[in-house]
């Protein structure tokens, strides 16, 4: 597959390779445009989602061992239904931790500010289970606006209405409305990176600050704002240098120290767990004793994914009984190796900032495989690297494949959102 760099179709003058500069203010047709892929992507899941609980039966599933609190069965038999697409999994930790706090070494695990945003808005909703959904919508709209105006930036406008089609039916954009921290993280760091590319320093660390207290490895967004201001592009001022590509292109200025907000918000989550008597390394350690994460070099993890998702196909292909705790491993190193393949493209068709945010992101993972499931949860952590879904966008306008792709991708969304409405494994081979 090509990923380079080739012309876009529908790419106007103004968006060179490395961005021109079009205004901040887009008109209504694009807002109604986002609006439209948002609502349908959203209608598409609520409606599959219900569907499948009320359709295939989740009685002999052992509820109180995945949620021991009752919360997702807490609504009633209608309020069960309808809360299916968004309350399941890791959404019980967060709306316990919203409504609880940081009362065990568990739940160091899950970063503060998702659970510290529901807990606002169930003063004004009366409910967490409404809030953390809202919460989830309006972050996921927001996303979806903040990467179009920063491909088109980018891009050009064709490729920035493609970008958005393929976030919004992505195979795992369910998780982008669910009680889950996947769509605040991708507003907050689309949000950083489209800041720092129009200059506004402040906001950047601001909002990459929020980032780092959304999800582990937020802090990770310092790399590319410090890159973007040295390297470039920047619309906020003309190059100041010129030479070998190595050396920056623009001169130290104060501004630049904003993005110290960045790692300095995951220091203040640190030492409120270190006040609350948890330990200053509470999230690593939960990580570590909880969820089976070790530390190992990433090759070792690429390798030992590889090896799990051969067995499994060849568990699949002879008929054995999959063990739960393999059962995603093929969708894992499938997610991983398509990554891999569009990261080539990042770094060709984007400003290095880009690619080097994703590829930090990808070898974050990596570094702390699970034990038994060496590459669990790639494909979410994939999933939340807008630039690979640019370069996407700009592969399929290439080559008149948009509606090809994108209806492969609904059909995976359909399908892993039936897994996921009944308490299945999002990824395994069956419902």
């Amino acid at each position: 597959m090509d990923v380079g760099p080739v012309a876009v179709a529908g790419a106007s003058a103004t968006s060179p390779r490395f961005g021109g500069i079009s205004s901040s203010r887009p008109d209504e047709s694009t807002l109604r445009d986002t609006w439209r892929w948002f609502a349908l992507s959203r209608l598409l899941i609520w409606f599959v989602g219900c569907t499948a609980v009320a359709a295939l039966s989740t009685a002999t599933l052992n509820l109180h061992q995945y949620d021991p609190a009752g919360i997702s069965t807490s609504f009633g038999q209608v309020g069960n239904v309808l809360s299916a697409p968004a309350v399941r999994w890791d959404a019980i930790w967060y709306l316990q931790i919203a409504e609880h706090g940081y009362r065990t070494a568990q739940d160091a695990g899950f970063l503060p500010l998702y659970p510290l945003l529901i807990r606002i808005g169930s003063l004004f909703t009366g409910s967490a289970v409404v809030a953390g959904i809202l919460i989830s919508l309006a972050a996921l709209f927001v996303g979806l606006e903040i990467i179009r105006r920063l491909t088109e930036l980018e891009l050009g406008p064709r490729v920035a209405g493609t970008t958005v089609k393929l976030i919004a039916f992505g195979p795992l954009a369910l998780f982008m409305s669910a009680v889950y921290t996947e769509s605040l993280f991708v507003a907050l760091s689309a949000g950083t990176f489209y800041a720092a590319r129009r200059g506004r320093w402040w906001l950047a660390g601001v909002l990459g600050g929020l980032a780092a207290l959304s999800r582990i490895g937020g802090s990770l967004l310092l790399v590319p704002v410090v890159l973007l201001f040295f390297y470039g592009p920047r619309t906020d001022l003309k190059a100041q240098r010129s030479g070998a590509w190595w050396k920056p292109k623009y001169r130290f200025g104060s501004e630049v120290l904003w993005a110290a907000l960045i790692p300095a918000a995951s220091a203040v989550f640190s030492g409120y767990l270190a006040l609350r008597g948890l330990g200053a390394d509470a999230t690593l350690h939960a990580q570590q004793t909880y969820w089976a994460h070790r530390i190992a070099l990433p090759v070792t993890a690429v390798w030992q994914g590889a090896g799990a998702a051969w067995h499994e196909l060849g568990q699949e292909i002879t008929g054995v009984s999959v063990p739960f705790s393999q059962s995603d491993s093929i969708l894992q190193f499938a997610a991983f190796a398509v990554a891999v393949v569009f990261l080539v493209g990042v770094f060709r068709r984007l400003p290095v900032a880009y690619g080097t945010y994703v590829i930090l992101g990808l070898l974050q993972a990596l570094a702390a495989p699970t034990i038994g499931d060496p590459l669990r949860g790639l494909d979410r952590y994939a999933s939340m690297r807008f630039p690979l879904f640019m370069c996407a966008a700009a592969w399929a306008v290439e080559r008149g494949s948009e509606r090809k792709l994108l209806v492969i991708l609904v059909l995976l969304l359909v399908f892993f959102t039936i897994q996921f409405a009944t308490w299945q494994w999002v990824g395994s081979a069956v419902l």
